[in-house]
């Protein structure tokens, strides 16, 4: 069974409805997580995201990947001090393995490797989910034959 945790998934606020900020689901059940960003993304939604993916972490079997799918995201709402400052506050997921990014957008690559050092991951940056899996299988040959769980990306309007 897939554990799947949205976050803010539609926001009817003022009369506007937003587009959900993250979801997160067992890639592969109870080693690999993977979490979707798309749209903006506030200090709130980055609380919530943390403390979702603690309990996550909790549940699996280690060692546990994360990959932060961040293709969509447009923006991250926040100043870089109140990043660090929520990234220390939030505390180290030290349990995972590895944390892979993929992103293409050069500041939010940025913004998630500095969010990395500060936490003591281990990350990679991939272009694609296609390389951040094959990243994964290469480094744990467990994973390799394994059923994962990956949906197609939504299109978003702008």
């Amino acid at each position: 069974m897939q554990c799947v945790y949205n976050r803010f998934i539609l926001n009817y606020f003022n009369g506007v409805n937003t587009i959900i900020s993250y979801n997160t689901i067992w890639a592969v059940e109870k080693r690999v997580l993977l979490s979707t960003f798309i749209g903006n993304v506030t200090k709130d939604d980055l609380v919530g995201f943390a403390n979702t993916i603690r309990e996550l972490v909790k549940q699996g079997e280690h060692p546990i990947y994360h990959i932060s799918n961040s293709l969509q995201l447009t923006k991250v709402e926040l100043s870089l001090n109140a990043l660090f400052a929520l990234v220390k506050s939030v505390g180290a997921i030290s349990e995972l393995a590895w944390q892979i990014d993929v992103n293409l957008n050069p500041t939010n690559k940025m913004l998630a490797a500095l969010s990395s050092q500060i936490m003591r991951l281990r990350t990679r940056t991939f272009p694609s989910m296609y390389d951040a899996v094959t990243f994964i299988k290469t480094i744990d040959d467990s994973l390799v034959n394994v059923t994962w769980n990956i949906p197609e990306p939504k299109e978003i309007a702008p």
